[in-house]
């Protein structure tokens, strides 16, 4: 009989093997996990684990179902307070921003410059003069039709709102109340994310501030040497934005 055939045969005729531990030891493995942890971390730690795990900002309603059901959107605000305040006294180059009861953890504008270099392939939003200045007026006039933004700079401000509109800077608030019922506009949510507003108008800077940011033609933080914020400042001669009121 060949040698061969013959312990091959022997081998078909072996009881089969007793498993390996190796999955009964995963499913315990996902068994563990699906339980509630044994212990429950400090919910500042906890807060900002999440935010920093996040791609995106997180809401209320997401924050409760991860922290708690305790946790309300002021209870979130206090706990981002007290993560700040701790931040801060260690000297982290980070903080907690809030956008129109949304949260996430980002990194302080004065580390921009370095920050960048991670990001070489990706272009910073920058907008056109004309469109910066038509961005302030629906800002502070908000909501407005797009007859009263020419009316106010004078020229058609087609091609600016296209931009605006692309970029979902601004967005269709809803029809006015005069005969006609034209279109108004109003900013978005990701306007306020861009540049770090939590309320409209409350918390929009001061009329000087936007100007400043306007006719820097920038939207991009300047930071110093000695990592201050600085602002841009446009010639003299240059075309300075004036928000003069609706007649």
């Amino acid at each position: 009989m060949d040698p061969l055939h013959s312990e091959a045969n022997s081998e078909d005729e072996k009881p089969d093997a007793e498993p390996l531990d190796g999955p009964a030891e995963i499913g315990a493995s996902e068994g563990e996990e699906e339980a509630l942890p044994a212990w429950t971390p400090d919910p500042d730690k906890l807060l900002c684990a999440l935010l920093f795990a996040s791609q995106d900002y997180l809401g209320a309603r997401a924050l409760r179902d991860m922290l708690g059901e305790e946790w309300d959107v002021a209870g979130v605000r206090r706990l981002a307070r007290e993560v700040n305040a701790k931040l801060a006294e260690q000297g982290l180059p980070f903080e907690v921003m809030e956008v129109d009861a949304t949260f996430r953890l980002r990194t302080q504008p004065k580390y921009y410059p370095w920050v960048r270099k991670l990001f070489k392939d990706s272009y910073p939003r920058r907008l056109s003069q004309a469109s910066l200045e038509t961005l302030a007026i629906i800002a502070y006039k908000q909501p407005i039709t797009k007859a009263e933004i020419e009316s106010i700079r004078g020229v058609n401000v087609d091609g600016c709102m296209k931009s605006l509109l692309e970029k979902k800077l601004v967005d269709v608030h809803g029809r006015a109340d005069a005969v006609g019922g034209a279109f108004t506009y109003s900013t978005t949510r990701e306007f306020m994310r861009y540049f770090g507003i939590n309320r409209v108008p409350d918390d929009l800077p001061r009329l000087s501030e936007f100007e400043a940011i306007v006719n820097a033609q920038a939207l991009i933080p300047q930071v110093s040497a000695d990592g201050t914020l600085i602002e841009k400042s446009q010639p003299d001669d240059g075309e300075q934005l004036r928000m003069d009121p609706l007649e």
